[in-house]
């Protein structure tokens, strides 16, 4: 909670300018009932016309200055609260770009989603009302506490006997509410999760006619999400009329009191009793405030304690800095393995790879024999849990470093609404016309692009969806080749190409990124056949290193995923 609040800092000059103006409007409302009173017992009585005219001016001026200080007040404080959600989206946007797999795995993007709009919702909602009750409530049960004891002592002692008892209410209810807003902030995420995977996967449940069931599990989570937020919200809402009852039964037995002391002393007078009971009004509404405040202060701490688990993340802030180092693209694996949480295997168990600078190799296995776990590894996604990585015989690079190094193109096309120029900058943003249309023939889609009416300048619609799955996959191709780096990793990047396309693609490759170390992720051997070494996995251990004919005699392995593919006729 005090990370949260730290974020009103760079706004000081305009908080305490906003509660400064809530106090004069206060004030103002102090006023008020002093000077109705004295229009009562001296305008009234003494039937003093003038009087009471001016008494009245002057309730009009003060109304009119607390009017002022109001929308002064309203107005700052509403820009403070909008800047304070700003600044807290932008810093929870740009903390979860740092967050490693594991943070980001325990947290879920549903949960993220939830943190950076309903939590700063709510956070802001409070800071916001806690703006204008911080000087509210002193205010207004200070002086009108003390503005009472000036008319009467004996009325002002019955109005404290009241105020107890309203917090004693407040405080019963704020504990019941605290877990009913935990648990509804914890089903939103929920809901938010099944909404993702729905339309994620709406292809598959329509397949298969799951429609009813992901419909069920939506309205189960909102069902026990509204539950939870009906039965805050009742609770909340019985402040009102048991603080509304309090004030009226203190309002009945001032009235009743004060008359009866008037009639045998004479004093109070009725203007003074007339003072009280909007005096009561006046604390009653302060300590209202004050009781909404105590009853959502559970709610907004739940919802910075969620905000926090993100803010406070560690992150990748803890990785060796950055530095401005060219890689000569040698790559030593020493006896790597990494289990993921609460895993019963290793998903990568003591693999021992050396790669020379210039070489091209291929990583070969069939699915879940590790190889996406060991492109994630050498991109610092991830860390060993046992072994070393080292680059250029190093082991302590920064991840920014590794991968300002390493152009990769990953197992899964990343396509961003924009033109296509935009999506291949990406890969170098200072590159020029010639460069860019290099990098397209390399990747087989020059002549698609210069196809198009726009040509560089077509428009692309979010995840590429304007687009074929090869032509997907030969833009991220082309946005890799752009960039200048020692380090070329293509993670299963042909998989959407037919043989003839990914044949010339491959001989481009040779041909341009001569002298660059090339990895290739694949599953086909025929991407991997021309490698200078191949290595195989299975099960997330290394079988198998050497050139393709090596292997057909060594490695039972790379044998049998090159019969399935080829038939067993040599190439």
């Amino acid at each position: 909670m005090k990370d949260i609040v730290s974020y009103l800092r760079p706004y000081r000059g305009k908080v305490v300018l906003a509660i400064a103006m809530v106090a004069v409007s206060t004030l103002c409302n102090l006023l008020l009932p002093t000077i109705m009173s004295s229009i009562v017992n001296t305008g009234v009585y003494g039937a003093d016309f003038p009087y009471i005219v001016r008494c009245c001016a002057a309730m009009l001026l003060v109304a009119l200055v607390g009017l002022g200080a109001v929308l002064l007040g309203a107005k700052t404080s509403s820009q403070v609260v909008a800047d304070f959600c700003a600044d807290l989206r932008r810093d929870i946007f740009q903390k979860v770009h740092t967050l490693t797999f594991e943070e980001f795995g325990a947290m879920g993007t549903a949960a993220l989603i939830t943190h950076s709009t309903h939590d700063i919702e709510t956070v802001s909602w409070v800071a916001s009302m806690l703006s204008g009750t911080v000087a509210t409530i002193p205010v207004l049960f200070l002086g009108g506490v003390l503005l009472a004891l000036r008319k009467d002592t004996v009325l002002s002692l019955l109005l404290l006997c009241f105020i107890p008892a309203l917090f004693v209410v407040v405080v019963l209810i704020g504990r019941r509410i605290d877990p009913l807003w935990k648990k509804s902030d914890d089903y939103i995420d929920r809901q938010n999760d099944i909404m993702r995977e729905r339309l994620w996967g709406i292809r598959v449940i329509r397949a298969f006619n799951k429609e009813p069931h992901e419909q069920e599990r939506l309205a189960d989570a909102t069902r026990v999400m509204a539950e939870n937020i009906i039965r805050a919200n009742v609770h909340m809402g019985a402040v009102a009329p048991l603080a509304l009852f309090i004030f009226n039964a203190a309002a009945v037995v001032i009235v009743w009191v004060g008359g009866a002391r008037m009639e045998m002393l004479g004093a109070p007078s009725a203007g003074d009793i007339f003072a009280i009971v909007q005096y009561i009004a006046l604390v009653m509404n302060g300590v209202l405030m004050a009781s909404f405040a105590i009853v959502m202060f559970p709610h907004a701490k739940v919802a910075a304690g969620r905000i926090a688990q993100v803010t406070e993340a560690r992150g990748s802030a803890d990785q060796a800095p950055e530095e401005e180092a060219v890689f000569r693209g040698d790559i030593d694996l020493e006896h790597v393995t990494f289990r993921y949480d609460d895993a019963d295997e290793p998903a990568v168990s003591d693999v021992t790879i050396h790669i020379r600078a210039g070489q091209k190799v291929s990583v070969i296995g069939g699915t879940g024999s590790g190889k996406s776990t060991l492109v994630q590894l050498l991109l610092a996604f991830r860390a060993p849990t046992q072994g070393t990585i080292r680059f250029d015989g190093r082991e302590d690079w920064g991840a920014r470093t590794i991968r300002r190094n390493i152009s990769a193109v990953l197992q899964k096309t990343a396509i961003y609404s924009g033109t296509i120029r935009d999506n291949l900058l990406m890969g170098d943003p200072n590159a020029g016309e010639e460069r860019l249309r290099e990098a397209a023939r390399i990747a087989q889609i020059s002549t698609f692009i210069e196809g198009l009416d726009q040509g560089y300048d077509y428009e692309l619609v979010q995840a590429g969806k304007n687009l074929s799955g090869g032509q997907k996959q030969r833009l991220n191709i082309a946005r890799a080749v752009l960039k200048n780096a020692p380090i070329y990793l293509f993670d299963d990047s042909f998989s959407a190409l037919d043989f003839l396309t990914e044949a010339r693609l491959r001989e481009e490759l040779n041909t341009g990124m001569a002298g660059r170390t090339r990895i290739i992720i694949t599953q086909r051997v025929t991407s991997a056949m021309d490698s200078d070494c191949i290595f195989v996995m299975d099960q997330g251990r290394l079988v198998g290193q050497g050139k393709h004919r090596e292997l057909l005699e060594s490695c039972p392995i790379y044998r049998e995923i090159y019969a399935s593919q080829t038939g067993g006729e040599q190439v």
